[in-house]
């Protein structure tokens, strides 16, 4: 940990309290040009005795060269809501290069203590704080800033606020009990300690990443990116890229692995298709036709099928994996109900979330076919994805009703129902520590459901419409 050194300089800005975020420059500049993307997060690692709030109306970043990039940011901070929790101050990008000092400006600082309020004196002449600190941006990559705040050593001769800070870059706390979202409109994936339930580094992949798998053994995450048609592969032991496989111009959306790690499915909505990719040789070998739009897909390792829905003509294939004739690898097409998007595998039947439908159709596996719904389950409004948990649950995240139902398959009923964040979608299991994680799109964060108590233990922020979520078996 490094501490900062603070220089305070310039004049008192008037106080701005409505949270808004803006960026300089152009977020969609990432895409398309050489900068460098920064996550810049604030924590306090413990809770105070007593509630401090200031705004932060401007933040900038100093050069090697002395110049500075200024970074629009209003945002008010409470001591009292950030105890003991990691919140995302901004998204940004900067020119590649060495940087060498950050500025903040605090336009307004206040103190609640025994139920009064008090109004801090910011730093004279002005507010800036100067944070030295020396890192480097790198071309179309992307990374995280940890600011820590000490709340009860911020507070000088009763009246002057002057923020007791530390800093860090990314990189040395990353380990292996790690989950990995995807940040569609970030260009990039979110990690995050499952231990700690905080983020620890960003990764740059290609544009507009969806799907996401991790290998059985941890050392490899793909990620499907719908914007440039590629597939990111992630070596985890140094949480960057290392290879980009090219889906020759399809544009892939989920993703599913083989248990020997040899093959790589991936669906493309906007072909009709699935994608069979060798891992080893790192290129696409055959492309398989489905239903209209598939979306989800599945391994069936024990009966070597995949299955994939279809949610343009309402249907699942079912895919022979050892099929090598890909024109012929669809075995079977299973008619389900509208929209079919989620799916799993539960005790040998097979559970297909229809978001049309507000159901989940319920069929047995067989040797042979005819594949039939044997049952349907009504869930929540649009069910989206569903995930086999403990205790003989299925957990399904309903994206209009903004909850995760809990489904006892036994008597085909919902048992309960737990508020998420907005419009939840993929879902993983940290069976060890019996905590589930929502990816929320709309609200672009992850919620932690404790599962002994359904509580919300934490709500992660997390990159721009975050949507798909793997997760580094232990």
């Amino acid at each position: 940990m490094q501490k900062i050194v603070i220089y305070f300089i310039a004049a008192m800005v008037a106080p701005i309290y409505m949270i808004s975020c803006a960026f300089e420059p152009d977020l969609k500049g990432f895409r398309f040009t050489n900068q460098g993307q920064v996550f810049f997060y604030l924590s306090c690692p413990k809770k105070p005795a007593f509630d401090i709030s200031f705004s932060i109306s401007g933040m900038s970043f100093m050069n090697k060269e002395g110049e500075w990039i200024d970074v629009a940011l209003d945002k008010r901070i409470h001591s009292a809501e950030l105890a003991e929790r990691q919140i995302k101050l901004s998204e940004f990008y900067l020119p590649p290069g060495k940087y060498e000092r950050i500025k903040w400006t605090i336009s307004e600082a206040k103190l609640r203590k025994d139920k009064k309020t008090f109004t801090l004196a910011v730093p004279q002449p002005g507010g800036e704080h100067f944070v030295d600190i020396e890192f480097s941006v790198l071309g179309r990559e992307s990374q995280c800033l940890f600011a820590g705040w000490d709340p009860e050593q911020s507070v000088f001769e009763k009246y002057l606020f002057r923020p007791e800070l530390t800093i860090r870059k990314q990189g040395a706390e990353i380990t292996k009990t790690l989950v990995y979202v995807t940040n569609t409109d970030s260009d990039c994936v979110t990690a995050i300690d499952r231990q700690r339930d905080m983020v620890v580094a960003s990764i740059a992949v290609g544009r507009a990443p969806v799907g996401i798998v991790a290998s059985a053994d941890g050392r490899r995450v793909y990620v499907a990116n719908s914007g440039s048609a590629t597939i990111s592969v992630i070596d985890t032991a140094i949480n960057r890229v290392i290879n980009t496989i090219s889906n020759f111009g399809y544009s892939p959306a989920e993703l599913a692995l083989s248990r020997d790690r040899q093959t790589l499915y991936a669906t493309n909505p906007d072909s009709d298709n699935v994608s069979v990719i060798d891992t080893v040789a790192r290129t696409v070998i055959g492309r398989i036709s489905v239903g209209k739009r598939p979306c989800c897909i599945i391994v069936d390792q024990d009966r070597r099928k995949v299955y994939v829905t279809n949610t343009g003509s309402h249907t699942i294939s079912v895919i022979d994996m050892y099929e090598d004739n890909y024109e012929q690898a669809v075995k079977n097409t299973i008619t389900v109900g509208l929209n079919p998007v989620g799916m799993v595998i539960h005790e040998n039947k097979l559970y297909v979330a229809n978001s049309g439908s507000n159901n989940i159709y319920v069929m047995e596996i067989p040797l042979q076919p005819p594949y039939r719904p044997t049952k349907t389950i009504s869930v929540g409004q649009r069910p989206t994805r569903m995930l086999s948990g403990l205790i003989g649950r299925i957990y399904v995240s309903n994206a209009n009703s903004n909850e995760i139902s809990f489904v006892d398959p036994r008597i085909s009923l919902v048992d309960r129902n737990v508020s998420a964040g907005d419009l939840p979608s993929e879902m993983v299991i940290d069976r060890l520590r019996r905590k589930l994680y929502v990816v929320n799109s709309m609200s672009e964060d992850v919620s932690v459901i404790d599962l002994p108590t359904y509580n919300i233990k934490k709500v992660i922020q997390v990159g721009r419409t975050p949507r798909g979520i793997a997760l580094i078996e232990e």
